[in-house]
Formats: structure tokens, C-alpha cells, sequence
């Protein structure tokens, strides 16, 4: 009977399940032991790791510091901007990446350029790389990106975050003083090896000079994205995994020693001309104006690509607006050097201030004949005339009885052919052609009179930039000391501490007291007795200043008649530079004011007016606070 067998039964079908239900019971407890320790033991460890796979951090770029004016005008600052990157795991396949590109840049009207680089930079990116940020478009305004936002939403991948744009507020009056910042090169990033490739460093300028302290410290921030590379909020219990925000720290403030109002000033008065204005404190070396013309636009360079258009056509003009003229342009200083020859004759004892040469318009020596600028003649000239009337041929006379050793050293004192150490980049040394220098340059050439006398006047292969005149100008009325220019007043630092930069004197010359009388009561005369070269072109409102004219030929007299008279361009480009130096005031001189002018033709009628509206601004000012 079946009945009477069924225990027998369930006995048989339990020994043959048996073994399954412990396979069965074994899987269900491992699958708890891995549960246990996916959750218990190692959750924590875990959840970590996961919420870091959708945790993007992106770096936070500090606000560059200001660069101040000595009278509080801001020169550069940093106004907010914001840009938007892509992350291209996110925003598109390898075989969509052309496709993307093509619907965001209808979004974001980029160019044909830009978005040739981006689509070039997108196929390159392997790797990490595809996990990273990539800027696509920045310095966009807030308006801008108001309007842009709502669009975006349909993108995957991309990110919208803060940045900065360096504005320029003088323009063009303060471009060769601040510089300009652009885009980081390769050859940057090794020098700056803990900077971004997407951020910007000073290419000229204060801001390069001083990189180290405008830059600022990097911050972080994290964001939570989701599976299509967006942005998501967090619940509160599960935002702390998330790291915490590290601010971004601007870096520091620079404020220089400039006066905002002489800044304006030279600028509005070499105007179109082209050429370079000093003002330079005589005990300090302080720069309260430093002016090329012409000048730039800072802002147009600031940016990540400086636009081929303004590229070409600043750096292709014939009169070079990108050079600072005042420390990278060199000339010759004409009649402006003959203190140095002047100052020499009495320190070596050849000339008294009563000796006289006598001028009779022209001096031949050998197969030579030079002449002075006046042909007719000075007739019999002292050190108070030679200087008054710029009488070449009493420095042809003391030049001979100096010689080019004596007189090149004496230059070298005064720092001829030395670059003065103002804190900007790209200063050039200038020329001074010693008797070694001949022999690396002019091998076998005879040193013979006529280079000399050139070298006298300011002429033949002697150099100078407009900040080195300005320099040696100074040690006339301060006592001999040699002053290193400075254009930066202070750091200020983000935690309110102050670095104030001290005065430095370089050397100071060992010349007596009335030998440096001698040489500035002569250059009185140029500016306040009739007859002297700037005379009629000084201003007599303001108190006396003394200064000293200078006119240098930029071709020979020779190729100067061989020029077409119809190539008027060629004729004005090859006139004269003009050039005047000058202290003011005449009695317990405050500053030293200096400007060349390229083909200016005459220092009097050309250069002396240019300063004297530079002294006039500085008395006025000086007048009002007093």
C-alpha cells in the first residue's frame, strides 16, 4: 500500500535533497559574510570610494593683485568674469566630438579658431585627461552668461565657474609701467611649475617683475556630478563626505611710486610724438612719471589670445609702441652728455671755470675739419658759456687734452653703459665706448681725434636710455650719489603687513662741492639768461629750473644730403633727436625731469616745452598741498 510507504518516501527524497539545501544554505551565508563585509566592515571605506568617483574637484584661480598709483589711482585690477569648460568623458564619444563641438559652438558663437582648437584638443585627450575641466570659452560677462546658462542644460559635461579678466583703467598713459598679462607658455609653466597651463603671468613690466607677489594662491573647490557630468546638491547627511571649499587667496597689492597726474601728463603732452619722459626724485630715485609714446592698449593684451589684428599691427609699427623707450631704447645723448666731459676737465684739473677755448666755428685737425653747430663761431667760450651756448668746439679742445681714457672712465662713474637696476624687465645697458670696447668691435681701427671729439659731444658710438640721463642728472644736484631708479613704493600684503622698498645708493662720487656748482650754475644759464638754447622755450611762470639741451644726429650730415627731397616720410624719420634734461627747483633740486624726442629735430624748441609742462604739473601740485 503507497500510503503505508510515504514516510519511507520523504525519508528517500530528504537524504537525496540534503546535499543541495546545504549548498543553498553555505551560498546564502557567504552571500551574508559578503554583505557583512561590504556594508559593515569595509562600507565606510567603500562609500567613500564611490562618492569620489562622481566627486570633481576644480581649482579656484585667485584674483590677481592691484597695482597702485602713489597717489591711490588704480593702474591694473581684477574684475570678475566667468567661463565655461567641458568635461570630455562627459560631453561627448570620440566619434562625436565633432558633432558636439559644432551644437556648442552655435550655443556660444565661437569662432572658426576657436573651435578648430577645441575639437584639436578634444581628440588629443586620452586618459585622465578625459576626467579633466577644459576651458572652452572665458572672460564672458555676467550678463552674458545669464543668456548662455539656460542653453547649456542640454549639454553633458559642462561647467560654468568664476574667473577674473586684468583691466587696465589708464590704458594706454600707464601700459610700459604695468605691463600686461596673458596666457602662460611652456616656457613659463617650467619656471612656474606650480602654476596652471589655463592661467596668466605678467609678460611685461610690473606685472612680470613682480609675478611672485600679484600672482596669489590657488583654492579648490569639489563638486558632486552626476552620470551626465552635471552638477547635483546633496542631502546634508551625505554632503560631508564631500571635501570642504579651500579659498582662493588674491595675492598681493603693488603700489609704485608713480603720480598718476605726471603720468597724464607726459602722456597728453608727448602726445603723437614719438620718444620717452623721466621724472625721477633726486635723493631717492623714485619714478613719479615714466612715459613711452607711442604707446598700447594693456587691455587688448590681456587675454588668453591676443587677437592677430592688434598683434600686427603694434608689433610691426615703425615706431615701435611695444618697446618702453625710457629703459629699452637707447640713443645718443647729444649735447646733454657734454656735463660729463665738463665735470671731468675740472676734476682732473685741465680746466678751471674762466679757461677758454676759442671757437671759430669750425676746428681742422689733420685731413679733418668739425664744426661747431653755431658755424659762425662762439669766439673765446668759458665753462658757464660752453654750457649756456652748447659750444661744440670747447669740448673738441678739452676732449683732446682729456683722452678717451680719462673721459670714459669719468662716464662710467656717472652710469654710461650700465644698466641702473629699476625694477622692470628688459632694461638696457647702453654704450660706452671705452678703448676695449674699440678692440672687440673695431679691431684694428685707430683711435684718432675725431672719435674723441664725437664721444665729447654726445655723438659717434656713445649710448644712453632717457632713465640713465635722468641718473646722471641727479648726482649733479644731490651731493654725487649715484641713485638706483625705483618704480615700486611697497607690497602690500593680503595679511595687511607692508614690504617698503628702501632708497639705494650705488656709489657716491668723490667730486668737490664747487665743481658740481660750476657745471649747474652753466646749465642755469641755459634755461634763464637770453642766449641760452632753451631760453625762449622755458617757462618763467614757475620757479627756475636748470637743464641742458641736446640735438643728436641720427644719420650723417653726408647720407642726410643723399636722401631724395621728394621722400618727405624718409627726410622727417632721419631729422635730429631731440632731447632736454633738467632740475627743478633750481635751489634745493626735488626732481630730475628728462624727455627725448624721436626726430624731434631741436632740444630747445622741441624737448624743453615737453619738460617744462612736466615741472609746471609737479610745482602745481607741490603748491597745493603746501
Amino acid at each position: 500500500m503507497r500510503i503505508l510507504n510515504q514516510t519511507e518516501e520523504v525519508k528517500n527524497i530528504y537524504n537525496k535533497t540534503r546535499p543541495l539545501v546545504y549548498v543553498i544554505l553555505v551560498s546564502f551565508s557567504l552571500i551574508l559574510l559578503r554583505i557583512f563585509i561590504l556594508q559593515i566592515v569595509k562600507g565606510d571605506e567603500y562609500y567613500k570610494r564611490s562618492r569620489n568617483n562622481f566627486i570633481l574637484s576644480e581649482k579656484i584661480y585667485p584674483a590677481r593683485g592691484d597695482i597702485l598709483s602713489l597717489d591711490g589711482r588704480i593702474l591694473a585690477t581684477t574684475e570678475p568674469s566667468f567661463k565655461i569648460s567641458v568635461v570630455p568623458v562627459f560631453f561627448s564619444k570620440y566619434e562625436q566630438i565633432n558633432e558636439q563641438v559644432d551644437r556648442l559652438s552655435s550655443v556660444l558663437d565661437l569662432s572658426v579658431s576657436e573651435r578648430k582648437r577645441l575639437t584639436a584638443k578634444m581628440n588629443s585627450c586620452y586618459g585622465l585627461c578625459r576626467n579633466l575641466p577644459m576651458v572652452v570659452k572665458d572672460e564672458i560677462p555676467k550678463k552674458k552668461i545669464l543668456s548662455y546658462s539656460g542653453y547649456l542644460t542640454s549639454f553633458a559635461g559642462t561647467l560654468i565657474s568664476s574667473s577674473y579678466k586684468r583691466v587696465y583703467p589708464m590704458g594706454e598713459a600707464a601700459a610700459h609701467i604695468t605691463g600686461y598679462v596673458s596666457k602662460i607658455n611652456q616656457n613659463e609653466l617650467k619656471k612656474y611649475t606650480d602654476y596652471d597651463s589655463e592661467d596668466f603671468t605678467g609678460k611685461t613690466g610690473i606685472e612680470r617683475w613682480y609675478e611672485s607677489s600679484l600672482h596669489g594662491a590657488y583654492g579648490e573647490t569639489f563638486q558632486v556630478i552626476d552620470n551626465r557630468g552635471r552638477k547635483i546638491e546633496l542631502p546634508e547627511q551625505i554632503d560631508g563626505a564631500v571635501p570642504p571649499t579651500k579659498p582662493a587667496v588674491k595675492g598681493n597689492t603693488v603700489r609704485t611710486t608713480v603720480l598718476s597726474y605726471l603720468q597724464e601728463t607726459a602722456a597728453a603732452t608727448l602726445g603723437e610724438l614719438a620718444g620717452a619722459v623721466v621724472v625721477m626724485e633726486v635723493r631717492t630715485g623714485r619714478i613719479l612719471a615714466l612715459y613711452s609714446g607711442p604707446s598700447f592698449d594693456a587691455n587688448l593684451f590681456a587675454r588668453e589670445r591676443i587677437p592677430e589684428k592688434v598683434w600686427r599691427e603694434y608689433s610691426q609699427s615703425i615706431l615701435h609702441p611695444l618697446v618702453n623707450k625710457t629703459i629699452r631704447q637707447t640713443y645718443f645723448p647729444g649735447s646733454t652728455f657734454k656735463v660729463i666731459p665738463a665735470l671731468a676737465g675740472l676734476y682732473y684739473g685741465i680746466v678751471s671755470p674762466k679757461s677758454t677755448f676759442n671757437c671759430y666755428g669750425c676746428l681742422s685737425f689733420g685731413s679733418e675739419t668739425k664744426c661747431c653747430w653755431n658755424h659762425g663761431g662762439h669766439g673765446n667760450v668759458n665753462l658757464y658759456q660752453s654750457l649756456k651756448y652748447s659750444c661744440d668746439i670747447y669740448y673738441y679742445f678739452l676732449s683732446q687734452e682729456l683722452g678717451i681714457d680719462r673721459l670714459t672712465h669719468f662716464a662710467s662713474l656717472f652710469g654710461v653703459g650700465t644698466a641702473t637696476g629699476i625694477d622692470l624687465p628688459g632694461e638696457e645697458s647702453g654704450i660706452l665706448p671705452t678703448r676695449e670696447w674699440f678692440r672687440l668691435n673695431y679691431p684694428g681701427m685707430r683711435l684718432n681725434n675725431g672719435i674723441i671729439m664725437n664721444l665729447s659731444i654726445g655723438q659717434g658710438d656713445v649710448r644712453m636710455t632717457p632713465l640713465q640721463i635722468a641718473v646722471a642728472y641727479a648726482a649733479l644736484v644731490n651731493g654725487g650719489q649715484i641713485m638706483k631708479p625705483r618704480i615700486v613704493e611697497e607690497i602690500i600684503r593680503t595679511d595687511g603687513s607692508v614690504e617698503s622698498m628702501e632708497d639705494e645708493v650705488v656709489r657716491v662720487l668723490d667730486i668737490k662741492k664747487q665743481h658740481f656748482e660750476a657745471v649747474t650754475k652753466s646749465l642755469w644759464a641755459v634755461t634763464n639768461e637770453e642766449g641760452g638754447t632753451a631760453y625762449y622755450h622755458a617757462d618763467h611762470t614757475i620757479p627756475p629750473a636748470a637743464g641742458k639741451t641736446g640735438s643728436s644726429q641720427v644719420i650723417s650730415n653726408a647720407a642726410r644730403r643723399n636722401i631724395d627731397s621728394a621722400e618727405d616720410e624718409r627726410i622727417l624719420m632721419t631729422q635730429d633727436d631731440a632731447l632736454f634734461a633738467a632740475f627743478f627747483p633750481y635751489k634745493n633740486p626735488e626732481i630730475v625731469a628728462v624727455a627725448v624726442v624721436e626726430n624731434g629735430a631741436h632740444g630747445g624748441s622741441t624737448a624743453a616745452p615737453i619738460v617744462y609742462k612736466m615741472l609746471r604739473a609737479y610745482h602745481m601740485k607741490t603748491a597745493i598741498r603746501e
